[in-house]
């Protein structure tokens, strides 16, 4: 005799799971650096364990790799943001000289317009070139605003404050205590369900792991190989639009389009020839090569199985609700989701519901 599912559980997790989601809106600023540090300490607990195998306690294993890994960060961040700074510098300084270029460019086109004299052509070039040079600056200004948001009173400088200590303290603890935490987690299951959340459970760590050790690889790889061979082809900003590119590329084919056209403009701006635009062909098409049969292959195994609009409404609903942090963990949420909602499916289609004929 099946048993028949009981509809009453399933409405009410659907309903627990809608409040969770709700209070986790409304308690995000408080929640996000539990986030963070839940995701370092996941990201970092295989290399713990490899430790402990080695006879190192897992308290000195879990100081050694924090240390290492926000040392690394610290010091990416002193080498990489006065490059970008150096870059931005240099890009506005000769940003006059790319306007101009571009008035020349559209000066004959205007020309052939009927109706335009050349006092108008010349007040719609000096318009639109006015309007073009203020561009970088309401980027950055955007940027900034994005990045900085929770500077905006005293309440999020303290709360900022707070999670530079909040988030490396709880990581501690949750790294030293990670394996009990499972434990403890999985003794609360019934046992006549344990399995299948086990088995849930390790495909979801699957997923996860296949992401954060594998996609963000490539991305992380990509972005470097494309800002060295743009920085070779003499492209400005060659530091931000590599790493755009590469992260970018989480998205199939999105890395070449956001990556190669303000690489080709600006380097052509730059030097007025159109031989380095050739040279930037070739380090998209390299890189793209070296990542179709070389890296993806060598770091990345199966993928996480996510259209590549899933990836986008991921990125941005992460951003619109979670900030930054929604950004980078929005991906791996939807992953996880997508395998609740795939193992959801198949147990709907098992049931006797999906299954059963209507009487007649």
């Amino acid at each position: 005799m099946e048993r028949k599912p009981n509809y009453q559980a399933i409405f009410l997790g659907l309903a627990v799971s809608a409040l969770l989601i709700i209070f986790l809106y409304y308690a995000r600023r408080v929640v996000i650096p539990f986030f963070v540090a839940f995701a370092l300490a996941y990201l970092l607990d295989p290399l713990v364990d490899r430790m402990e195998k080695w006879k190192i306690s897992r308290t000195l294993s879990v100081v050694s790799l924090m240390t290492l890994f926000f040392a690394s960060i610290l010091g990416a961040g002193l080498l990489v943001f006065p490059m970008l700074r150096l870059q931005a510098e240099s890009l506005a300084k000769n940003l006059p000289e790319y306007i101009q270029v571009v008035q020349n460019w559209l000066r004959p086109v205007l020309e052939k317009v009927a109706g335009l004299d050349q006092a108008k052509i010349q007040d719609l070039l000096n318009e639109g070139m006015a309007r073009f040079g203020e561009l970088p600056l309401r980027v950055l200004t955007f940027v900034s605003s994005f990045l900085w948001d929770s500077l905006s009173n005293l309440f999020d400088m303290i709360l900022m404050a707070a999670n530079l200590v909040i988030i490396p303290v709880v990581m501690f603890y949750l790294l030293r205590d990670y394996d009990k935490i499972i434990e403890k987690i999985l003794a609360l299951v019934p046992p006549r369900l344990k399995e299948s959340i086990v088995d849930t459970v390790s495909e979801i760590d699957r997923v996860l792991a296949n992401f954060v050790r594998g996609q963000l690889m490539v991305a992380f790889l990509m972005g470097a190989l494309y800002s060295i061979g743009l920085y070779a082809a003499g492209t400005p900003m060659s530091l931000f639009i590599g790493f755009l590119a590469g992260f970018a590329n989480l998205v199939p084919y999105l890395g070449i389009i956001v990556g190669f056209v303000p690489a080709a403009l600006l380097t052509y701006l730059q030097v007025q020839e159109w031989m380095p635009i050739f040279w930037v062909m070739g380090v998209f098409g390299v890189v793209q090569m070296l990542e179709g049969m070389v890296i993806t292959p060598r770091i990345l195994g199966e993928n996480i199985g996510l259209h590549p609009v899933a990836v986008i409404f991921a990125v941005l609903l992460g951003g619109e609700l979670f900030g930054l942090t929604g950004i980078i963990l929005g991906v791996p949420a939807v992953a996880v989701l997508n395998v609740l909602l795939r193992r959801g499916i198949l147990q709907y289609k098992s049931s006797t519901f999906f299954s059963s004929k209507p009487h007649g």
